[in-house]
């Protein structure tokens, strides 16, 4: 009998909440200043949980996160009604050495088992306006597994959206729709590409930057060399 009552009442519980975040991607300063970033609980359930900041790393196949003290946050925990709005505080905290730009994610750690888990990139340092990132490519050709291969020598990571393969012929295929991912400044990554018959060779690859610019990436034999944005 008591299990039968714990069924039902798991059964009529409230479906786990899903909260809305604004913005998603946050910049801080490299000098004081603060940033801000918005939940929203639309219900029906709460959402309890904390709030932790991690330091970014990448490796050419992993990205790393680890405990920091450099960014400071408020409130830490959560407790988000149905319907209830929260602004969380993002602060500098220690100074660093490091000159550039240093990248984070801003972890929300849900306390309940089956609500979501969130991550959500930050960005410290103030770019001057024409900097952009410098993007450089080569194929890994691998009769199992051909990857694209990419290096950002700037100062300011890439966020790469709608990666997609120019044949010689014209032919456009689009291999990773939407986000494709994110290139620290100063890191190496790559990206699995999808067997093709005729491989990647002798084409050349297109992504959008973060402020809706085209990197054109010219396949060369072996490498692929990026040129510089152009305009949409």
């Amino acid at each position: 009998m008591r299990a039968a009552l714990l069924l039902l009442a798991w059964l009529l519980a409230p479906p786990a909440a899903a909260l809305d975040l604004s913005p998603t991607t946050l910049q801080l300063p490299a000098e004081g200043g603060r940033t801000e970033l918005w939940l929203y609980n639309p219900g029906p359930g709460h959402w309890q949980g904390q709030v932790r900041v991690m330091a970014w790393e990448q490796q050419i196949d992993a990205e790393r996160l680890r405990s920091t003290e450099q960014i400071l946050v408020s409130p830490i925990q959560l407790d988000l009604a149905p319907g209830v709005r929260q602004r969380i505080w993002l602060l500098p905290g220690r100074p660093e050495a490091a000159s550039g730009e240093r990248a984070y994610r801003i972890v929300l750690e849900p306390g309940q088992a089956g609500l979501p888990r969130y991550s959500l990139p930050l960005f410290r340092g103030q770019a001057a306006p024409q900097v952009q990132p410098r993007v450089q490519a080569r194929l890994e050709a691998d009769a199992s597994q051909p990857y694209l291969r990419l290096s950002n020598a700037g100062p300011l990571h890439a966020r790469l959206h709608d990666l997609a393969f120019v044949a010689d012929d014209g032919q456009r295929t689009l291999l990773l729709p939407g986000l494709a991912g994110y290139l620290l400044a100063g890191r190496e990554r790559r990206w699995a590409l999808p067997a093709r018959l005729n491989g990647y060779h002798g084409g050349r690859f297109h992504a959008h930057l973060q402020d809706g610019r085209q990197i054109d990436l010219t396949a060369t034999d072996p490498a692929i060399a990026a040129s510089a944005p152009s305009g949409l």
